[in-house]
């Protein structure tokens, strides 16, 4: 599609959920839909967060950027009549705006989803064009028992929208404000612009996607050990402030814990600081990736390979196999036997041969 006319297409509707991460991974599609529309009017469709839930929503991420000029937010209704009201409702008011193009970048549905929503935005809401794709067809494992790779969620959806990800080369822009406010933190921490930082993500929402507290403890002291100049800067949301403390007082003074301090974009400012990031398959992670920071993720095997891993390249993913991947349970029942394979070894391993690549980092000496 090319930059179509403004006085033919005025309105473009972009259908996106999801939290922190699922946002992140859709940025590169959605700035591209952006270029392809420079001059009309862009407008988000997402869901609206339950209150108290400390999730990030999709608009906390986007209304920053600037690329859209209205959000319309719904809420799930937990009965048929509930839904049924909501989406009558909302068909209103997505008719009112008169969409030229609806695009859709939910995550991967069913077939029966996938149609569902087709009907939805084209006949009853009333799209004159829409594109939306990404049909949930998971493969079983293959004869050695190993679930299939699956492209990343952020290639996926630039397909989706008839982008070639090729093409892709996305830097997530940051707010100068909140690089200031970055800077000041990292200031009060008592951190030099030279000082060697490496950020550490230990938590989630999701207890099934979190590494050990004691191994994260043991790996942030052998790192110290062997990097005499670097801090180690726990990264994460509110949830992730009492882990931080008890990491932190473990590290010692070259520690400093974050999590809950700093807005989206506020974290964002300060990974850009970091040479690298180590830890679980969480937002931050994600954040990481988005402003170009090498990733040492360590991945459960609750979903399927590939998927959701950082965006960018130089990363190394540390993932082993069980005979239950891709349960997508939220609490594992067999206490993450799949991150337990994970060594404070082989996160020690990888760590070292990120951080080596970034040339500029100082060892300790035998």
């Amino acid at each position: 599609m090319g930059n179509e006319d403004s006085r033919q297409v005025r309105t473009i509707l972009i259908f996106r959920i999801g939290q922190l991460g699922d946002t992140l991974l859709s940025l590169p599609a959605i700035r591209a839909i952006r270029q392809r529309h420079p001059s009309h009017r862009m407008v988000l469709l997402t869901e609206r967060q339950p209150p108290g839930s400390g999730y990030v929503s999709s608009w906390d991420v986007l209304e920053p950027t600037g690329w859209f000029d209205e959000v319309m937010f719904y809420t799930s209704a937990p009965t048929l009549q509930g839904k049924l009201s909501t989406m009558f409702s909302l068909a209103k008011r997505i008719r009112a705006l008169r969409p030229d193009f609806i695009y859709n970048l939910a995550p991967e549905r069913t077939l029966r989803q996938s149609r569902r929503d087709r009907f939805f935005f084209k006949w009853v809401a009333g799209a004159k064009e829409y594109r939306g794709g990404g049909l949930l067809i998971k493969s079983s494992k293959n004869m050695n028992g190993v679930l299939p790779r699956f492209d990343p969620e952020w290639r996926r959806l630039l397909h989706v929208i008839g982008m070639d990800a090729e093409l892709a080369n996305f830097r997530l822009p940051i707010p100068e404000k909140e690089r200031l406010r970055a800077q000041q933190l990292i200031r009060e921490k008592a951190l030099d612009d030279g000082d060697q930082l490496l950020a550490v993500g230990p938590g989630s929402k999701m207890p099934a996607k979190v590494w050990a507290r004691d191994r994260f403890r043991e790996m942030g002291r052998r790192l110290l050990e062997i990097y005499p100049d670097t801090h180690l800067l726990v990264m994460g949301g509110k949830e992730d402030v009492t882990l931080g403390d008890e990491l932190c007082v473990a590290w010692g003074r070259r520690s400093c814990n974050l999590a809950g301090r700093l807005s989206v974009y506020g974290s964002a400012a300060v990974l850009q600081r970091c040479l690298a990031y180590i830890g679980n398959d969480t937002g931050a992670m994600h954040l990481a990736g988005m402003v170009g920071i090498p990733c040492v993720a360590l991945f459960s095997a609750r979903d399927y390979p590939g998927q959701w891993e950082p965006y960018g390249e130089g990363h190394v993913i540390l993932r082993h196999e069980t005979e239950c991947a891709g349960c997508l349970q939220t609490v594992c029942p067999y206490d993450n036997k799949c991150l337990d394979l994970i060594s404070v070894d082989e996160a020690i391993h990888a760590v070292r041969d990120v951080v080596t690549s970034q040339g500029t980092w100082s060892v300790a000496r035998a």
